[in-house]
């Protein structure tokens, strides 16, 4: 990955929902996570991203879940 490009956030996120080591496993979802905000406050409320919105409103949901899990974090 460049150092000048930011990960694209479905990237980030297949990263930290793949991760089987769970000593790697906080850091890739905290990071994802910190990528999939950003990604969802550019895309506001244009309504012609409607889809991506979407995409990525579920993805912070999945990672969320899998801290909960993996973490017993309680919801």
């Amino acid at each position: 990955m460049n150092a000048e490009m930011p990960q694209p956030w479905d990237e980030a996120y297949l990263a930290a929902v793949l991760e089987t080591d769970q000593r790697k496993l906080a850091d890739k979802i905290n990071a994802a996570n910190k990528i999939l905000w950003r990604r969802l406050q550019e895309l506001g409320s244009s309504s012609d991203r409607s889809q991506e919105t979407q995409r990525v409103t579920d993805a912070l949901l999945t990672l969320d879940m899998i801290r909960r899990i993996e973490f017993k974090v309680p919801a």
